[in-house]
């Protein structure tokens, strides 16, 4: 972040102006990409470059810097006792864990109880892996069952929702599976890439422009992946591009749902989301009211 633009990241929805007019759909949700790799995991060091690499730090600090929406690629490994879901990156682990994404979760939402998270369960399973599906659900049931918004609450405003209930804030999405209850694994989030595996700052703002062409898409949540790769490099260095295309004096941030980003506490995304945000709601209240 910088200097200029100090807010509290630890609870900035709960400061979004009129934030209850907004269903979940209408929020412009800060995402970090790959958020289970990360350069204080356990294998940071061991896995090859900086391909692997996208977040600075834990499940845990990405919350206290306001990350909302998380995009997660698990995998899994049969062990004695407990379920073993892994979290990587094409093959490479990270050798974080699921339970520590729970309890990430569950500490920040105690402190936090009107912030809302969303997990993006993208990929469920490595290779040629076996995944269990069933063991996944029953996982999340037990530990975050009473604070997940069932599908079925998905028209609902964040002022309905937190009426109805002080502790559900998260969203839980993945792709269909029978062994996933529906009710509360709501569908898989579309990710709208720019299909290239290497891919400069003029080609992806040509892809933003395009696919902004139609949003907002106010009836689902999708996320618009804000990523740089070079052959050499890996992620590449964009806070400053994020910053110009995302400033809240455009009306790109606006038209966005989920905005993923590698290492996205290096830029102010998550500031210019809070305002959108704000300028959203105070907009959808105006028209209310003069209706």
């Amino acid at each position: 972040m910088s200097s200029t633009a100090v807010f509290d990241t630890h609870k900035w929805m709960s400061h979004v102006l009129d934030i209850e007019q907004l269903k979940l759909t209408d929020i412009v949700w800060p995402g970090s990409h790959n958020s289970g790799m990360d350069k204080k995991a356990p294998n940071h060091k061991l896995v090859p470059g900086n391909w692997t690499t996208c977040q600075n730090g834990s499940f845990a600090w990405q919350l206290e810097k306001g990350a909302r929406a998380f995009d997660l690629r698990l995998g899994y490994t049969d062990s004695p006792g407990r379920p073993n879901f892994y979290f990587h990156h094409n093959g490479y682990q990270s050798h974080r864990f699921l339970d520590e994404l729970v309890e990430a979760l569950t500490a920040f939402l105690d402190q936090n109880p009107d912030e809302f998270v969303l997990l993006d369960f993208h990929q469920l399973g490595d290779g040629d892996k076996p995944f269990a599906h069933q063991r996944l659900n029953d996982f999340m049931l037990r530990r975050l069952g009473s604070q997940l918004i069932p599908f079925s609450d998905a028209v609902c405003t964040v002022g309905e929702l937190k009426r109805a209930s002080a502790r559900r804030r998260i969203v839980l999405a993945a792709p269909h599976s029978p062994g996933l209850d529906d009710q509360y694994f709501w569908p898989q989030i579309p990710h709208k890439w720019t299909r290239q595996v290497f891919t400069d700052t003029a080609m992806l703002e040509r892809h933003i422009e395009t696919t902004l062409k139609d949003a907002p898409y106010e009836t689902f949540i999708w996320s618009l992946p804000v990523t740089c790769y070079s052959l050499l490099g890996g992620p590449s260095d964009i806070k400053h591009k994020i910053n110009d295309w995302f400033h809240t004096t455009r009306d790109w941030v606006t038209r966005c749902s989920i905005i993923s980003t590698d290492f996205f506490d290096e830029s102010d995304i998550v500031r210019y989301c809070w305002v959108a945000n704000s300028m959203k709601a105070v907009y959808g209240r105006a028209l209310h009211e003069s209706g």
